[in-house]
C-alpha cells in the first residue's frame, strides 16, 4: 500500500522516506519482543527496552506539537521542562506491555497525519526545539527520524547502525562531526570511512595539524561516535579516543 501524500518540500521528501521506514522498523521490533523481552535492559543505561518505547512514543508526541504549532501558529513546546518530560516516561513505562505497544504504535501514527495534514506553506513555519534553537518545521521530519533509528538500535534486539541505509548514515556522520566541530577545543581527528570514498573531519581549522586518524565502515564510525559502541571494527594508531558528547 502506498504512503499518503504530502506536501513536504522536496528536499526533505526523503528525510520523510527515512522517518518512515524508522518508525515501521521500531514498532515492527517493539511488537516482535515478548512481554519479559519488553521488560528486560536496553543498551542505555539504567532504561528498559519499555523506557526507550516509553521515550520514543513521548518523543512523538512533542514533534506532533511543534507540527501542531506550524499548521495554527499556536506556540507549543515539545516538553514543558526535562522534569516533566521524565515523569511522562517513567508513567509510561507501568503501562502493560500490550498498552505500551499500542502506544508507540499509536503516537506514530499521529505523527504521519500531522505530516500529511500540513500545508506546503507550513513548513517553512519557525518553531522551537526543546533546547531552544528555531528551526523551520521541515526540520522536525529529520528529528524524528533520527530518533526512531537510534533508539531502534538502543532497543538492543539485533539491530545495528550497520543495518541503516546508507545514504542515512552519512547524514547523520555529517550532522554529527559538524556539532563537535563547533563546540569548544574539539578534538582535531581525521574519519575515513573504507567502505566507500568519504572521509569526514572533527575540528581543525585551516593550519591546524589532524591529531588521530581513525577508519573503518561509516555505520562503525557513526555507531562509535553516536555512543552505540565502543569502537568495535574502527582502526587507528595508538589508543582509541572517547569521543565528546554531541547532543
Amino acid at each position: 500500500m502506498s504512503e499518503p501524500v504530502t506536501s513536504v518540500p522536496a528536499e526533505s521528501e526523503q528525510v520523510l522516506n527515512w522517518l518512515r521506514e524508522g518508525e515501521s522498523r521500531f514498532i515492527a521490533t517493539v511488537d516482535g519482543l515478548t512481554d519479559d523481552e519488553l521488560r528486560a535492559d536496553s543498551a542505555l543505561p539504567e532504561w528498559s527496552r519499555a523506557h526507550v518505547a516509553a521515550h520514543v512514543a513521548r518523543n512523538a508526541e512533542a514533534i506532533s506539537r511543534l507540527l501542531s504549532w506550524a499548521r495554527t501558529g499556536e506556540e507549543k513546546s515539545m516538553y514543558p521542562d526535562v522534569e516533566s518530560r521524565n515523569r511522562d516516561i517513567e508513567t509510561s513505562v507501568r503501562q502493560s506491555p500490550d498498552a505500551l505497544r499500542g502506544d508507540v504504535r499509536a503516537t506514530s501514527a499521529q505523527v504521519d497525519a500531522d505530516v500529511v495534514a500540513l500545508p506546503a506553506a507550513a513548513w517553512t513555519a519557525r518553531v522551537r526545539t526543546f533546547h531552544g534553537r528555531e528551526v523551520p518545521a521541515s526540520a522536525t521530519l529529520w528529528m524524528r527520524a533520527r530518533e526512531v533509528w537510534l533508539h531502534l538500535v538502543d532497543l538492543d534486539a539485533g539491530v545495528s547502525v550497520e543495518s541503516w541505509p546508507g545514504e542515512l548514515v552519512d547524514t547523520l556522520l555529517d550532522e554529527v562531526t559538524a556539532t563537535m566541530s563547533a563546540a569548544d577545543n574539539p578534538p582535531r581527528w581525521l574519519l575515513e570511512a573504507t567502505d566507500r570514498e568519504r572521509t569526514w573531519q572533527i575540528g581543525g581549522a585551516a593550519g591546524q595539524t589532524i591529531e588521530q586518524e581513525i577508519s573503518g565502515k561509516a555505520a562503525d564510525l557513526l555507531a562509535w561516535l553516536t555512543g552505540r559502541s565502543a569502537g568495535a571494527g574502527l582502526a587507528t594508531e595508538g589508543v582509541l579516543p572517547t569521543p565528546p558528547h554531541w547532543m
